[in-house]
């Protein structure tokens, strides 16, 4: 068991750092923006980039990870989308947004900073993986049943396809992952002066995206019906790591530390924009507190999943 605190303590203190910095005022709630940014447009695809341009090409792809993180993903979505029609009857589009929440993992604030907790080693592949599925297959998936199901279209008449395609091709841990594919597999070499630059900014990346994570979490309360948002909270923390333990009975050849992976992806809370996306349907207050119950329950969750894969 002390194993398990070592691995998820560390993570949940410095979000518990984040909230306190903001809710003592010591860091401006204004900030967090900008301190997000910072993990998602440099730290994070500097690690991303540098890893990867050391790494073997044919260990990036993994044809059976992809496919279980894919079901398992899809899965939560429809099985989310499911209940709430079935059992609270709501609407389409509500039953779109709690079923995006439950198959989109924060793979990138919580995620891999668990990732580097439990393994001595960067599972850079398993990451980057992680991040290809979701925003080139589960999130455009989810976003194009809300708006298929609202009847929505652009002012200039294009689909939903459009933006969701530009949202794939400007994701910068996206392009830190086709860019350093095609350097390693040209052999550049980096100057060193830029490598280490890069390493410096990698080393920042988790524990910025953990304040980040918490100082989020300031302001939310919860707000709606505690039905939906336990079903979204069940699908994400249970259901969709379930699935995915399920799938890889099907998998028996896949390397063993990519399993533990695809696992903790899994089972990590929705993605930190969630309230944000629910709020252009109207559904923030509920996306919000969704996201504070699910972050807060994941302690519990994830420590309970960490003791049997220590």
């Amino acid at each position: 068991m002390e194993a398990v605190i070592n691995i998820t303590a560390p993570i949940f203190f410095l979000i518990f750092l984040g909230y306190l910095g903001i809710r003592l005022r010591f860091i401006p709630k204004a900030l967090l923006p900008g301190l997000s940014r910072f993990v998602m447009y440099f730290a994070l695809p500097a690690l991303v980039f540098t890893k990867l341009l050391s790494m073997d090409l044919n260990e990036l792809i993994n044809p059976q990870y992809i496919m279980v993180y894919t079901v398992g993903g899809l899965s939560s979505f429809v099985f989310t989308i499911v209940v709430s029609r079935m059992v609270f009857r709501d609407q389409w589009e509500a039953c779109g947004i709690r079923g995006l929440g439950s198959s989109m993992s924060n793979s990138a604030f919580i995620g891999f900073p668990i990732l580097l907790q439990f393994f001595d080693h960067p599972m850079m592949h398993a990451f980057a993986m992680a991040v290809m599925v979701e925003n080139v297959i589960l999130f455009p998936v989810g976003l194009i049943f809300i708006e298929t199901v609202l009847g929505k279209r652009n002012a200039n008449g294009k689909p939903i396809l459009l933006p969701v395609i530009k949202r794939i091709a400007t994701n910068p841990i996206i392009l830190a992952v086709f860019t350093g594919v095609v350097c390693s597999s040209l052999g550049l070499v980096l100057p060193v002066f830029i490598e280490r630059g890069l390493d410096m900014l990698a080393t920042g990346s988790a524990p910025a995206a953990l304040i980040v994570i918490g100082g989020s979490l300031v302001g939310l309360s919860i707000k709606g019906s505690l039905g939906q948002m336990s079903l979204v909270a069940f699908s994400k923390l249970i259901f969709f790591p379930l699935i995915v333990t399920a799938l890889l009975l099907l998998t028996p050849n896949m390397p063993s530390d990519l399993k533990v992976a695809v696992i903790i992806f899994a089972s990590v809370p929705m993605f930190s924009i969630y309230p944000i996306i629910g709020g252009e349907y109207g559904e923030q207050s509920f996306c919000a507190s969704t996201l504070l119950i699910t972050t807060v329950l994941s302690f519990f969750t994830l420590s309970v999943l960490l003791r049997f894969l220590v």
